[in-house]
């Protein structure tokens, strides 16, 4: 399927007029789309932004009429000015968006479409050029929920989940070399119970450019009365681009790896009558440290959980949800959302906050707004200060935040992009919705 024709840059739209007459986006906002799906901008450990040169790439998935399509557009950063919506490919259902990245000659590369299927994987035709891609490749069976990031020689390195009828299920490492095909590793994270599992797991890349680190959140055991009864926030590291993997400590690891072999931080589910939720991880670009973050929700109140390590087995935890200012605390802040570095070091990062009244379900809420953060340089304790990413609207639920992080060659701005979703998630994953989809520069 080819994608929309044009040369990037020949039919530029004025970022301010492309809202619609009286309506209202987030401050430095821009609507990208009216026809978001009900995970428009789902999942955040999908990366859908990059930053090369003078041009931010984003990707989300849309739902018009004739079903999932997988949309990109590319912002001027010089001019302010936006590219058209460029179509790369469809999608499955809502659970089909794409992940994003880059190479060292600026081709842009992209995975998407599956929901327990293969997944549909194209580059770019042009460097730093979103407009036309080269033809479909397809990949894999039976996968969901991609993570893509690029090594120092331009090898892809692909994760997603592996459903299985017989087995537990599965998180697989595939990679691709230049020219190459896609070839699978192999497993590397597996569920201890059989059925549905759930894994959440986001890759970064240590300042080496060689070690790769892994934050996920387990979820499995379920069954008819329960969902989720055991979760699991963990995290392990590989040294050699994935071939062996090791906990923070350094001991090795046997895949593929349960949560009994990885660091687990903390542990929630069903069972426990905790939820929990992790976002993105990032690594300091100086220093090669982990920062993971995720949310606990407990006893009707959500926080998130910042865990830095210390390379000797032992983390140390922050709440975030303690710096929240006056005129947001009550609210629960929780993931989705993650953290991101920097190319200055600085430390950003992307959550939802909300406050759901008694007996309403917290998915797709209407109190959700999304927020940004980012480490304030001038105080001495190293706090956050917290911002709206989102233009607060109380009737519309604005979620599912994805922050722009290293994927390898992207150059991550000071103030990195955040996209959400401003609207409901549907009652099926197979619905059509018209959501908008913003950006928050």
């Amino acid at each position: 399927m080819a994608a929309g024709g044009g040369i990037l840059g020949a039919s530029l739209l004025d970022s301010r007029s492309s809202l619609a007459a009286g309506e209202t986006g987030p401050r430095d906002g821009f609507l990208l789309s009216d026809q978001g799906s009900g995970r428009a901008t789902g999942y955040a450990e999908a990366n859908k932004i990059v930053t090369i040169g003078e041009r931010t790439h984003v990707t989300w998935l849309d739902s018009p009429a004739e079903g999932f399509r997988v949309r990109v557009r590319t912002l001027n950063r010089a001019t302010g000015l936006w590219s058209p919506t460029y179509t790369v490919g469809e999608g499955y259902d809502n659970h089909g968006g794409p992940a994003l990245t880059i190479d060292s000659e600026g081709y842009l590369h992209i995975a998407s479409f599956p929901h327990h299927h293969a997944f549909r994987y194209r580059r770019s035709k042009r460097p730093n050029d979103a407009s036309e891609w080269e033809e479909e490749i397809q990949f894999g069976e039976k996968l969901t929920y991609p993570t893509l990031i690029c090594g120092p020689d331009n090898t892809l390195y692909f994760t997603a989940r592996r459903s299985f009828k017989e087995k537990p299920w599965e998180v697989e490492l595939w990679s691709k070399k230049p020219g190459r095909d896609w070839s699978r590793k192999g497993a590397i994270l597996r569920s201890r119970h059989k059925g549905y599992a759930h894994f959440q797991e986001s890759l970064a890349w240590g300042p080496d450019h060689k070690t790769l680190h892994l934050c996920c959140r387990f979820h499995e055991n379920s069954d008819k009365n329960a969902y989720g009864r055991l979760q699991t926030v963990g995290y392990m590291k590989s040294e050699d681009f994935g071939k062996t993997w090791r906990r923070s400590d350094g001991e090795k690891i046997q895949t593929p790896a349960s949560v009994d072999e990885i660091d687990a931080l903390t542990k929630g589910g069903v069972d426990r009558e905790v939820q929990l939720r992790a976002g993105c991880l990032a690594v300091d670009p100086k220093t090669g440290v982990p920062h993971l973050i995720y949310s606990v929700t407990e006893n009707g109140q959500g926080r998130v959980i910042m865990t830095v390590a210390d390379g000797k087995g032992a983390w140390t935890r922050l709440d975030l949800s303690s710096q929240l200012s006056a005129n947001l605390q009550g609210r629960d802040l929780i993931m989705p959302g993650g953290l991101s570095f920097s190319d200055s070091g600085r430390l950003h990062g992307a959550a939802q906050i909300q406050r759901a009244k008694e007996g309403e379900s917290t998915w797709g809420n209407p109190s959700n707004e999304s927020l940004r953060f980012v480490r304030d340089t001038d105080a001495d304790d190293g706090s956050f200060k917290f911002s709206f990413a989102s233009e607060p609207d109380p009737k519309r639920s604005q979620w599912l935040p994805n922050i722009e992080r290293a994927t390898g060659f992207n150059q991550v701005p000071d103030q990195p992009g955040i996209i959400y979703t401003s609207g409901g998630p549907g009652e099926k994953n197979t619905e059509l919705l018209s959501n908008r989809v913003y950006w928050a520069g």
